[in-house]
């Protein structure tokens, strides 16, 4: 096997690998669950979803669920929740998923920042970590949001959709909570 010459892998321990994979694969069934509830919107077989739904980028496919949502409502008032609340948290999901699989990690920092030239964005390592809690919101919100579209899970309902735990701080400025709530 070819040595890695990357030096920031030194800098990341064990559990921190293990923790970035587990969420990179979380961002990951999130994003197939999402394709597989506007799959259901607009009633297409799994193989017209594979040609229509799955090349489209999550922005496109909440754009395309709310869209579909003004024509015809959703079927009940915990799919309206779920994608209410799914819509929001992942525009601080989806910068979070897209620093640490398309970002570099700079060297020479306490704690690792995850820097996105293209954004002109940089999240710290422990920022990320913070996000936790609200990337297994979205997860919980998408697969309430599958469900009540009518796409049964073999192993039954899932629970009720939880309440919103606290935004992080460095995300604040991209999920903007509506004043209500």
């Amino acid at each position: 096997m070819i040595r890695s010459q990357f030096r920031f892998e030194a800098n990341l321990t064990q559990q921190d690998y293990q923790k970035l994979g587990l969420l990179a694969l979380r961002w990951s069934h999130i994003d197939h669950v999402v394709a597989n509830c506007l799959k259901r919107m607009l009633g297409l077989t799994d193989e017209e979803a594979v040609v229509m739904v799955f090349p489209l980028s999550m922005d496109t496919r909440l754009t395309r669920m709310r869209e579909l949502q003004k024509l015809k409502p959703l079927p009940t008032q915990a799919a309206t929740r779920a994608f209410d609340e799914l819509n929001l948290i992942m525009k601080g999901i989806q910068a979070v998923r897209n620093n640490v699989i398309h970002a570099v990690i700079m060297d020479g920092q306490a704690d690792q920042i995850f820097e996105l030239r293209s954004k002109r964005r940089g999240f710290t390592k422990t920022e990320i970590f913070e996000a936790e809690e609200l990337t297994n919101y979205a997860g919980h919100a998408s697969l309430v949001l599958r469900y009540e579209l009518g796409d049964k899970d073999p192993a039954g309902a899932p629970p009720p959709l939880p309440g919103r735990p606290p935004i992080p701080e460095f995300l604040q400025s991209l999920i903007q909570v509506p004043k209500e709530q």
